[in-house]
């Protein structure tokens, strides 16, 4: 769950204009930081919501209703989201939440990155299921914020390695992170609409197996 994060075409494009913008060095951390913490605070909601697990540590059958139902979800987003593809090979137009990130400052970038990995619908639900899987575990409550923690690590990555790239070799890696930048632009519903069947499909499958055990 937490790599299907981390593949997020839209996210990644979105620093890698950041990195482009005059306020790079300021406003690209600023988003690696705001798109940690919506993971984190989804997580954190999650492991409020009562009736995950057992006195033992097993999952119960709430736990398997919800991984059905964001299951479900995610395979519906799917469909809206291949009807929303390019039928063309042309490079599609650039979302507006992404026109604007040039011109945006510390705070803005951070509260763009914390609505990206918290309210995106597909960051969302396999945050929460990831956290659900974490919460239904027999770990104790330290090594649950530890392995949330890795979570966010890993659903972070693709997001921290253009940062730290950026401050490694500055403006000379521009025209790289343009061409990367326009590819994920242009394959963004495709890699989106592939990623929804997958995790959708793992997560009914396995709130179908809770469910019948």
């Amino acid at each position: 769950m937490a790599v299907g994060v981390a593949l997020s075409p839209i996210p990644v494009a979105a620093v890698i204009m950041i990195l482009m913008a005059a306020q790079a060095r300021t406003s690209a951390p600023a988003f690696l930081l705001g798109w940690m913490l919506g993971i984190l605070t989804v997580g954190f909601i999650v492991f409020l919501v009562p009736g995950i697990d057992t006195a033992r540590g097993e999952p119960t059958a709430l736990s398997g209703l919800i991984r059905i139902v964001l299951g479900i979800t995610l395979l519906l987003l799917s469909v809206r989201q291949w009807h929303q593809r390019s039928a063309s090979n042309e490079l599609r137009e650039v979302p507006k939440v992404l026109a604007r990130l040039d011109q945006m400052g510390v705070i803005q970038s951070l509260v763009t990155g914390f609505l990206l990995s918290s309210v995106h619908p597909k960051n969302l639900v396999l945050t929460a299921a990831g956290a659900a899987t974490i919460d239904a575990s027999m770990l104790d409550p330290g090594a649950q914020l530890i392995a949330l923690l890795l979570f966010c690590a890993i659903a972070s990555l693709t997001i921290a390695l253009p940062v730290a790239g950026y401050f490694l070799v500055g403006h000379s890696a521009e025209a790289m992170l343009r061409s990367w930048k326009d590819w994920l632009v242009k394959n963004n519903a495709t890699m989106i609409t592939a990623l929804f069947l997958i995790f959708g499909a793992l997560l009914i499958s396995r709130g179908m197996t809770i469910l019948a055990a």
